[in-house]
């Protein structure tokens, strides 16, 4: 199964505004971030970047899926580090599941309360 992280590209840097000294907005700050410690940390995931997530009291928005296993959606992030890592934590946390339910004792503290929707995956979907 392939992961991927869709980054809201069009994500406020702060409350205060949407872009950095140097023109990036928050979406695109954290989107450098992630491929940056991804590509420290060798793993496999895709990240994508998509205007507008639809979630901009969330800001920043990131959303986690894959072919088969439950999905997330993600916000109230900040365009820094410790944020880019706790969520790179949370990608390889689901990508160690069959099912993409994460158990919480495993959830990196820094995705404690950034949850906004969990989505079924194509397979994941039953009927009551």
């Amino acid at each position: 199964m392939t992961q991927k992280l869709t980054i809201c590209t069009t994500c406020k840097f702060s409350k205060e505004s949407a872009f950095d000294r140097n023109g990036k907005t928050g979406g695109e700050t954290l989107r450098n971030k992630l491929e940056i410690l991804r590509d420290k940390r060798g793993t496999r995931l895709n990240i994508v970047g998509h205007e507008c997530l639809w979630a901009c009291k969330h800001s920043c928005a990131v959303l986690l899926e894959d072919e088969k296993r439950t999905g997330y959606l993600a916000g109230y992030f900040a365009p820094e580090d410790n944020d880019a890592q706790s969520i790179l934590d949370w990608c390889e946390a689901h990508d160690r599941t069959e099912d993409g339910n994460v158990p919480f004792v495993e959830w990196p503290h820094g995705m404690r309360g950034h949850f906004i929707a969990r989505i079924p995956g194509k397979d994941a979907a039953k009927t009551s």
